[in-house]
């Protein structure tokens, strides 16, 4: 498995995967950077999968779609898979840096022979989002790596539809599966409670983020909902947790809107999942997801949810039944119904108590490690 963005959902992803495979016997190894140039605090990656007992190859990437670095990695990565011993029968590349450094590097050993089976799981499209000219040139670059991927993996249904539609690789060579995530992980209602008085929160409805602060995410919107709830609602707090390349000019908007004093950015936490437990409501406003693991666990907490209505969110929520969507950019849309769940507790509960027994019926980590070992065998025949 090779993969740069070893940080927020992709990390969780491949950790459990990796792990999950491990535990099962498969021969599996991660190369990676041993630490993400833009970690933003979040740098435990390469010291779990090693607790976990998984083999780790450093392979220094960076986020950028050409750097000397990824150049590197793809003629240090060719040798791994020519020389490896026993040969290496799949290689599955993560995220679009990743994604690029192990197809060019399985198509260059392709002339001696042991060129692998290639899986790809994008973990959200770049050309999804952005300029015009950004956008062809990502989609440009996708279709060109399709045509050496054997199995294309979406973490979402819709993921895997918006693969085969932009002919990024052929219907039959695209196929959804889930994240998962492990239930008795889930911060129970007295951890949210405990949570609530450790911060301060007292009796006041929280709205909470947990999201990288990069274009992605709109963290523009996501102020702009706020400042919209914070001027009807006197008493409401909010709280963003994570940090990331926009950070600054995140807290400058805050500033502009006259509601940094509303707003907690309080970085990267360990304990995410368990002040998310103790909020009133998740907010998110990104453009677009692979599958929102922040979601799926807000609403496992029994935590109700205002989203986008985009790619790999709408496959989480169930607009009206677990949880409430808008149009990506629409903040008059996502305030109102922030504004309406405050205002009705009762619906706001009903939704969690939905949401919670939905995402864990759906979304298990033994489901989704089954079923990629299940494409392994697959594409390795």
């Amino acid at each position: 498995m090779v993969m740069e963005a070893t940080i927020g959902g992709t990390k969780r992803h491949l950790h459990e995967l990796a792990s999950g495979l491990h535990a099962r016997g498969w021969p599996v190894e991660v190369a990676c950077p041993r630490v993400r140039a833009e970690a933003h605090g979040d740098t435990s990656f390469w010291d779990d999968l090693s607790a976990a007992g998984v083999p780790l190859r450093e392979l220094p990437m960076e986020r950028k779609v050409a750097s000397r670095a990824n150049i590197a990695a793809v003629t240090t990565l060719a040798a791994m898979l020519r020389q490896a011993s026993p040969r290496i029968d799949v290689v599955h590349a993560h995220s679009s840096i990743g994604g690029a450094v192990a197809r060019l590097a399985a198509l260059a050993s392709l002339p001696t022979g042991r060129c692998p089976a290639v899986v790809y799981t994008p973990h959200g499209f770049a050309f999804l989002d952005g300029t015009p000219a950004r956008r062809r040139a990502f989609l440009a670059i996708e279709r060109s790596l399709g045509l050496v991927t054997d199995r294309l993996i979406g973490v979402s249904p819709t993921e895997a539809e918006v693969a085969w539609r932009h002919r990024v690789v052929p219907r039959d060579r695209a196929v959804a599966i889930p994240n998962g995530i492990a239930a008795c992980a889930i911060p129970s209602p007295d951890e949210g409670r405990a949570t609530r008085a450790r911060e301060g929160w007292g009796e006041a409805p929280v709205v909470i983020t947990v999201a990288r602060m990069t274009a992605q995410k709109d963290p523009s919107t996501w102020l702009r909902v706020v400042a919209r709830v914070a001027a009807a609602r006197s008493d409401a707090r909010f709280v963003w947790v994570w940090g990331g390349e926009a950070a600054d000019a995140v807290k400058a908007e805050a500033s502009r809107l006259g509601i940094a004093d509303r707003v907690d950015f309080v970085g990267y936490r360990a304990d995410a999942r368990q002040l998310v437990a103790g909020a009133t409501l998740f907010l998110l406003a990104s453009r677009f997801e692979g599958l929102p693991y922040s979601l799926i666990e807000a609403l496992a907490a029994g935590v109700p949810v205002v989203a986008t209505d985009v790619t790999g969110t709408r496959d989480v929520v169930r607009d009206g039944t677990t949880g409430l969507l808008a149009p990506a950019g629409d903040v008059e849309g996502l305030a109102g119904h922030v504004l309406a769940l405050l205002a009705d507790p009762a619906r706001a509960r009903s939704l969690g108590a939905a949401g919670r027994d939905d995402v864990v019926a759906r979304f298990s980590i033994d489901a989704m490690v089954e079923a990629t070992a299940g494409v392994y065998r697959s594409v390795a025949r």
